[in-house]
């Protein structure tokens, strides 16, 4: 092997230099391991070289009418039938709608009405607010008059 000597600050240093043919099964171990790496590499960025969805989404959201959000509650009401049932109702901010539930944990259904101070109507159901009274009907059940607890 040939020897290079270099004198640095007064001290002597010899270096061996490796022969190109001595140290070809390193080389050629580096140049294996460097292709396996490359190869995952390769395949992660073939796969976000694809069409661009997000590009595609951003559009479809230009396209959608802007969400609107429901009206705020201004008045929640708890109201007791002559049955012994009880309705709780949330009054709206638009006063064109009502939330009606029966029972505390029962499922809460929206009553819309035509203009203020008429007659709320949905999920079959129609309710008619008269002061602190409310008369409610429903298909199947008669009509039930409840008063505000």
């Amino acid at each position: 092997m040939p020897t290079l000597v270099s004198t640095y600050h007064r001290k002597e240093i010899a270096m061996t230099c490796p022969s190109k043919e001595a140290d070809l099964p390193g080389r050629t171990a580096r140049a294996r391991n460097l292709i396996l790496l490359a190869l995952p590499c390769a395949a992660l960025l073939a796969g976000c070289s694809g069409t661009d969805t997000a590009d595609t989404s951003s559009n479809n959201q230009a396209e959608a009418p802007p969400v609107a959000m429901p009206p705020p509650i201004v008045a929640s009401h708890t109201y007791r039938c002559v049955g012994g049932d009880v309705i709780y109702v949330d009054f709206l901010k638009d006063e064109l709608s009502i939330n009606v539930r029966q029972g505390s944990s029962g499922p809460s259904a929206r009553l819309t009405a035509p203009a203020p101070d008429s007659t709320y109507a949905g999920n079959g159901m129609t309710l008619t607010v008269s002061g602190k009274d409310i008369d409610v009907r429903e298909p199947g059940k008669p009509s039930r008059k409840c008063a505000r607890a």
